[in-house]
């Protein structure tokens, strides 16, 4: 078979969620749809044009392998080596097992290989060594900001954001509330962690008494206003893991809020960076020596 990979720009972000929907539970052609704040790709079969969005990047065959390795082992993403996006990539795989029901055996068996490359060349070269997740730093950050046991807001419901959730209510035992532009997805986060969600119009309720904010969603456009803030607690700490920003500009310089960017986080997630660009350019090469092995297999 011919195995694809490309990168998606969506035209109307508002129908973000259906184009995934959409690929991602399409029954002929399957595909494995990864879909971050950082990026929607998509691997197994060819993706034609569509008015819903833009085709920017196409990989073929090994390189199509190679990237996906690459995804895996954190080497494309802004903070090298980077722990959440291999669970990303493997709640992506999930769902395509999940659609196809185990009958795609020739694309399984081509995502399994890729898996295991990324997570082999991330073994090897330790290029995550000493690395703590943005979704960690993240939530220890705001812990470090706000009183104990305070309420807390998570905008967003995907692996960051979740991830991001689940620490602050576990180890910080933060009472979490979630909203996200998935209502559903939202409502099973909270149902997990024990607390509530609701939908993206009714945000400002949500923020009510909150002392922190943690946002980190792949909206284009600002979602957070200062008529959003009114009721929050002050002092107020926002983290916005959003790209681009979750907040609108004028909410970075309220009185009484302290805002924390993406940036910002990334600036304490890169720890001993010449060493990890030496192990990165390690995995970078285990991985290319697999597709190549993997490309004399095919």
């Amino acid at each position: 078979m011919q195995f694809i990979g490309c990168e998606l720009e969506i035209t109307d972000p508002a129908r973000r969620e259906e184009v995934v929907q959409t690929l991602s539970r399409r029954a002929h052609a399957p595909l494995l749809v990864l879909n971050t704040c950082q990026r929607l790709e998509c691997f197994g079969h060819p993706v034609d044009e569509d008015p819903r969005w833009r085709i920017t990047t196409r990989y073929d065959s090994r390189a199509a392998f190679e990237r996906m390795a690459r995804i895996a082992a954190g080497l494309e993403s802004r903070v090298i080596g980077e722990l959440e996006v291999l669970g990303q990539v493997r709640t992506a795989y999930k769902l395509f097992r999940e659609t196809t029901g185990g009958q795609a055996k020739i694309l399984d068996r081509i995502f399994q290989d890729a898996l295991a490359l990324g997570r082999e060349a991330r073994r090897i070269s330790e290029v995550d060594r000493n690395l703590t997740s943005l979704s960690a730093l993240a939530a220890t950050t705001l812990m470090k900001h706000i009183p104990a046991t305070a309420p807390v807001a998570v905008v967003g419901a995907g692996s960051l954001a979740g991830s991001a959730a689940r620490y602050l209510n576990k180890r910080g035992n933060h009472p979490v509330r979630i909203t996200s532009r998935c209502p559903d997805n939202a409502f099973v986060l909270a149902l997990e962690l024990g607390g509530f969600s609701t939908g993206l119009d009714n945000i400002g309720h949500l923020f009510t008494g909150v002392a922190g904010i943690i946002s980190a969603t792949a909206a284009p456009h600002a979602l957070i206003f200062p008529k959003h803030l009114e009721h929050a607690a002050r002092p107020l700490t926002i983290i916005d893991l959003g790209e681009p920003s979750d907040c609108d500009d004028e909410v970075k310089s309220l009185p009484g809020v302290t805002y924390i960017s993406l940036l910002d986080i990334e600036r304490k997630a890169h720890i001993n960076t010449e060493d990890r660009v030496r192990r990165a350019e390690i995995a970078a090469q285990v991985i290319r020596d697999g597709a190549l092995a993997w490309t004399a297999r095919s």
